[in-house]
């Protein structure tokens, strides 16, 4: 059966506030794009997903995000279609999820959306894009793993009651939760799927979760 996410997946959509982004999924040629997108991070947003002070990626990181095979490692790039005006093209956003290797059917997810794009809607396109490939390849459920050891955060995963959620110590909740049931053509302005996953992994993009070292290890490869 033909993949709606393919190689050949492009989708122009127009955020609420008109700027016009393309989608589509990552290719080892967006290593440029990838690299300067995240010079533009703030230093909260680089330090929540390495949990450490970082500069810039490595080219050992900048291969481990984007030379992907798209089926176990799925990533979805969003650009400004207007580029920077000189013709070079500017990242947005980005989603993806990495299959567990001995659990077919699960995948930890994360998204990230550039610090002057959010708000705007990006990070719930990319969600709903990225849940659409994801069921496409057979994933059922997203895991998570965060700190859930400070007040902010018991309260946030009270209030967003998710599916299942296990204490494994040292404060860490590994969350686990089932995919929504959402179309790849789902227009840009519907309402969020119902449900804890896209609170959690929205304030996420926004920073307000501390990730662990398992999600460090989700954004670089390790040595």
């Amino acid at each position: 059966m033909a993949r709606f996410f393919s190689i050949d997946y492009v989708e122009r959509a127009t955020l609420r506030d008109g700027t016009p982004v393309v989608l589509r999924l990552l290719t080892p040629e967006d290593k440029p794009i990838l690299a300067a997108g995240f010079a533009h991070l703030s230093q909260p947003a680089r330090y929540a997903r390495f949990l450490a002070p970082k500069s810039s990626l490595s080219e050992d990181e900048l291969r481990y995000l984007t030379e992907v095979d798209q089926e176990s490692h799925v990533a979805i790039g969003a650009v400004c279609e207007a580029g920077d005006g000189h013709g070079n093209p500017v990242g947005a956003g980005i989603a993806r999820f990495v299959r567990i290797a001995d659990e077919h059917a699960t995948a930890e997810a994360a998204i990230a959306v550039a610090d002057d794009m959010q708000g705007h809607g990006l990070g719930k396109l990319l969600f709903l894009r990225l849940c659409a490939a994801a069921a496409e390849r057979g994933i059922q459920r997203f895991r998570c793993e965060v700190l859930g050891s400070n007040t902010q955060m018991t309260a946030l995963l009270a209030s967003i009651a998710p599916e299942r959620t296990v204490a494994t110590g040292g404060g860490v909740m590994s969350i686990e939760m089932q995919l929504p049931n959402v179309l790849a053509t789902e227009p840009p302005s519907s309402e969020p799927p119902p449900g804890p996953m896209y609170k959690l992994l929205r304030a996420a993009a926004d920073n307000a979760v501390e990730w662990t070292e398992a999600v460090r290890r989700f954004w670089r490869r390790d040595p």
